[in-house]
């Protein structure tokens, strides 16, 4: 195993920086505090101008409906109904509070450095543009084999040239959240736990809490196997390529390239913002994944056991010195918990 997942450099060099040693559980509710943080900053991010577009634009339909006897919930799930697609987008941008908190987290708190959360300057343009590239390609292979099998049916054209300005605003959006999910995810809590724990422990704990967390805590569902799937080929190409930039630009191409690439995300999730629309066939969900998009598609289970499996062949680019990996100091005992 050591052989197949050697333990990265910039995972030593986490371990040895690291002066906040506090053990793998402790650093597992540390990693649902920054979520929640960072969900709080995403939510204050999102309610700010949405609340300001509700109080301009909706504000006589809601009294309207107040008066006609509606309930409170009910006019504001109505008045959200009729959201703008900037809205998405804006969410998107808000996600970013997740890479923050895990830079602040790692900087000030274990006295890291960013190298040392993979973010070293080697693989900086020649892994991201490789990420990219290979984040789009999945998406685009999951799509074709739904087209081949009848799950999917392409429509042409799709995208409107006003909508251009906020397809670029949602290629940042989905770069920084992309890159957020693994920063603190790959870039601070793999790092952090593999200090304790072999380093096929620490991949299939962290693949495991992030997909339980993308997939809504459904733990027996398609959703959260395909999440499984999709996290266990990005820690494995961090581990492989010893840096997190390419895992970055593929997690952020994935999330581009389903939501509006090719609109294939859960549905009515981002309105018009696609270039390319792809029906799914509803009397073929597992194939097509009906109306929860590619993450309930067989075809995506199939690409990404294709991709686990090419990934685990890859020889790692950047390995540590080899240790053995029960060779725990007496420290690391001491405050597994």
């Amino acid at each position: 195993m050591n052989k197949m997942l050697p333990r990265p450099r910039f995972w030593t060099e986490a371990a040895k920086q690291n002066i906040r040693r506090r053990g793998p559980l402790r650093e597992l509710l540390t990693y649902f505090l920054l979520i929640f943080l960072a969900y709080v900053f995403q939510a204050l991010v999102i309610s700010i101008p949405v609340t300001g577009w509700m109080m301009e634009t909706q504000s006589d339909a809601m009294l309207e409906a107040l008066n006609d006897g509606q309930s409170v919930q009910g006019v504001i799930l109505s008045a959200m109904e009729e959201m703008p697609d900037w809205v998405s987008v804006v969410s998107l941008l808000g996600g970013a509070g997740m890479g923050i908190a895990a830079i602040f987290y790692c900087l000030k708190f274990q006295k890291r450095t960013l190298s040392s959360m993979g973010l070293g300057k080697q693989g900086l343009v020649a892994d991201s543009l490789l990420g990219l590239v290979l984040g789009t390609a999945l998406v685009a292979a999951v799509v074709a084999l739904g087209v081949t099998v009848g799950g999917f049916r392409l429509v042409f054209p799709a995208g409107s040239p006003e909508k251009l300005g906020l397809l670029l605003l949602a290629f940042l959006g989905c770069l920084l959240y992309g890159a957020s999910l693994e920063l603190l995810t790959r870039g601070y809590f793999a790092p952090t736990i593999g200090a304790y724990t072999p380093v096929a422990l620490a991949l299939v704990v962290s693949t495991f809490v992030s997909a339980m967390m993308q997939a809504g805590g459904t733990l027996f569902s398609l959703p959260m196997a395909n999440h499984l799937l999709l996290g266990a080929f990005l820690g494995i190409w961090v581990i492989k390529r010893g840096n997190l930039w390419g895992a970055c630009a593929i997690h952020s191409a994935w999330l581009f390239a389903e939501n509006f690439l090719f609109d294939i995300a859960p549905a009515g999730e981002h309105g018009g913002i696609r270039l390319l629309e792809v029906d799914a066939d509803p009397f073929r969900t597992a194939l097509s994944g009906g109306l929860y998009g590619i993450s309930n598609s067989i075809c995506t289970t199939i690409i990404l056991l294709l991709a686990v499996g090419a990934a685990l062949a890859l020889r790692a680019k950047d390995p540590a010195p080899e240790e053995p990996e029960d060779a725990f100091d007496e420290e690391q005992h001491s405050n597994f918990l």
